[in-house]
């Protein structure tokens, strides 16, 4: 420190300082009694993102980041959903050890390998989320251990709810314990991919 000199320093004077807002505008949240129909992502909705299977994750990966979208509906060739797609989910564990077991460097995986197949994924009907409220559904996704629900109605898609929209809606996130995964699950992937 020999070769370092101290500057000369004085106090701030409190008279630099800006004038804070007079009023600052905090978001406004819903709180979890609220009708669960605030936290519904309709289907056909234009704000719902929807990848192709096929797509390589690096593409979603830039897709998403791009639009600011924090999952996605994903289609098959057929342009029918067959699953959901969290963006963190792409540089997942799963899709590490779905590269690994495949030999593949990550970025020649397809959003198939690493989405959630709609069928294992918590389903419940419009007529439930209208009777029920966020904490409710926040509940349900606790005991299933799961980020996103389905709704149908009449046996089709309605829309589904993801705990970012909860989370987004309330300032509140749903905790969801970690539940293993099996290498079951990471075969049924990769099955499901091929599809």
């Amino acid at each position: 420190m020999s070769e370092f000199h101290a500057l000369r320093w004085a106090p701030v004077p409190a008279d630099n300082f800006l004038p804070l807002p007079e009023k600052s505008t905090a978001p406004t949240y819903l709180d979890w009694h609220q009708s669960a129909t605030h936290v519904v992502d309709k289907l056909n909705s234009l704000q719902l993102a929807v990848l192709p299977m096929s797509m390589g994750v690096g593409d979603a990966e830039q897709l998403l980041s791009r639009t600011d979208k924090r999952y996605a509906a994903v289609v098959d060739s057929e342009n029918t959903i067959v699953g959901v797609l969290m963006a963190r989910d792409l540089h997942g564990r799963q899709s590490g050890v779905i590269a690994n077991l495949l030999q593949l460097p990550w970025h020649e995986l397809t959003v198939g390998y690493v989405m959630t197949p709609l069928r294992r994924l918590p389903s419940i009907t419009l007529a439930q989320v209208k009777n029920s409220r966020i904490g409710d559904i926040a509940a349900t996704m606790q005991e299933a251990g799961c980020d996103f629900i389905v709704i149908t109605e009449s046996n089709a898609l309605h829309g589904m709810i993801v705990s970012l929209k909860i989370l987004a809606v309330t300032g509140e996130s749903v905790r969801l314990y970690p539940r293993a995964t099996s290498f079951a699950e990471v075969f049924s992937a990769i099955k499901h991919s091929d599809n």
